[in-house]
């Protein structure tokens, strides 16, 4: 039997072809192995990507958050702080304006005070010196009893016109004190002092006169 050249020729041939597709085969499975997963490594990469994106706008959304409530925090608190301040403004006025009308009252008050006690010292002022009057009238109608009666014995007599003399010496003075109201301060006070012990003394002296010559 002969053998065909070219069919042995084939026949060393195929196991070549067989390992060349075999690699052909290979690489294509690698490459297409290969292909998906730098696919997936991409999808991965953008997935990574976009969560880190949105961390990153959530983060920043939360700082942004935190900074509007920390605006608003210190807007409240400047708004409290001014309310604060114009509430003690108006408590400041306002106890001023109770102070300034107690001080008003109070100056009220004193000056009515004073009024009345300038119209008390005149009204007193003015019934001494109505009393003097008086006493400088029953002075002159006592002179001229005791001159009347200086018909009595030498003694009572001596005694009676040493009281004439004492009397018309406190008859002066008391006149001399009913001149000084004429000059007196806004109260009614005499500007020059009043002899009120002198008065007394002469008064004394003359009632005791009368006294001894009434018992001669």
């Amino acid at each position: 039997m002969r053998i065909n050249p070219k069919t042995t020729e084939l026949s060393s041939l195929l196991p070549r072809i067989g390992h060349i597709l075999g690699v052909s085969i290979l690489v294509l499975t690698l490459g297409a192995c290969t292909s998906q997963a730098a696919r997936e490594a991409e999808l991965a990469a953008i997935e990574a990507e976009r969560v880190a994106a949105e961390q990153e706008a959530a983060r920043i959304a939360q700082e942004e958050e935190r900074q509007r409530a920390r605006e608003e925090q210190r807007r409240l608190e400047a708004e409290a702080a001014e309310r604060a301040r114009i509430a003690a403004e108006q408590q400041r006025r306002e106890e001023e304006a109770r102070a300034r009308a107690a001080a008003e009252q109070r100056r009220m008050e004193e000056e009515r005070q004073r009024e009345a006690e300038r119209l008390a010292a005149i009204a007193a002022a003015e019934a001494e010196r109505q009393e003097k009057i008086e006493r400088i009238a029953q002075l002159e109608r006592q002179i001229a009893a005791i001159e009347a009666d200086t018909g009595q014995d030498e003694a009572s007599t001596a005694i009676l016109q040493e009281a004439i003399l004492v009397a018309e010496e406190l008859l002066e003075v008391l006149a001399a004190e009913q001149a000084k109201y004429e000059d007196t301060d806004d109260q009614g006070n005499t500007i020059q002092p009043l002899a009120k012990d002198l008065i007394a003394e002469l008064e004394a002296r003359k009632d005791n006169l009368v006294r001894q010559a009434q018992s001669q």
